[in-house]
């Protein structure tokens, strides 16, 4: 009777860590990430990818950090009377199922203070938060154009 007893709590507390593990997963899958290479001087990167919603409802964005770098702002490149404007994004939201292109010319990171200019080849860590306070790691190849 113990051993059952036993057997039944054990496997009850596995139900629950293996909900409570799948619960925690992120919504957020970044696919084609990539950094515009830059000369050795430069201040300021962009980097850019497709971001993609797996989950059931919006997935709101809210944070961007990269590691090497002091500081990763959401931005966007509007045209305003035919003249580009970038702006602070305080967010990024995806539609349930959908994408959100991060390219040039549109929404993007930019990156700043960083310790030293990656060159091409390397790959710097951007971690995206969400909402939820989920956070998605993903690695960012430097590289001249698009993957």
């Amino acid at each position: 009777m113990r051993i059952n007893q036993a057997l039944s709590v054990s496997g009850i507390l596995a139900a629950a860590l293996l909900a409570s593990f799948s619960a925690s997963a992120c919504d957020l899958k970044v696919e084609a990430a990539w950094i515009r290479t830059a000369p050795p001087a430069a201040t300021t990167l962009a980097a850019y990818a497709v971001l993609k919603n797996t989950g059931s409802g919006t997935l709101k964005i809210t944070e961007a950090t990269a590691p090497t770098m002091q500081m990763a702002m959401l931005h966007e490149t509007t045209l305003v009377n035919g003249v580009a404007q970038m702006r602070l994004l305080d967010s990024l939201s995806i539609p349930a199922g959908g994408e959100l292109l991060l390219a040039p010319g549109g929404k993007h990171l930019m990156l700043m203070g960083m310790k030293s200019v990656p060159k091409q080849g390397d790959h710097v860590t951007i971690i995206f938060k969400d909402s939820e306070g989920c956070a998605t790691s993903t690695e960012f190849s430097v590289q001249a154009s698009p993957p």
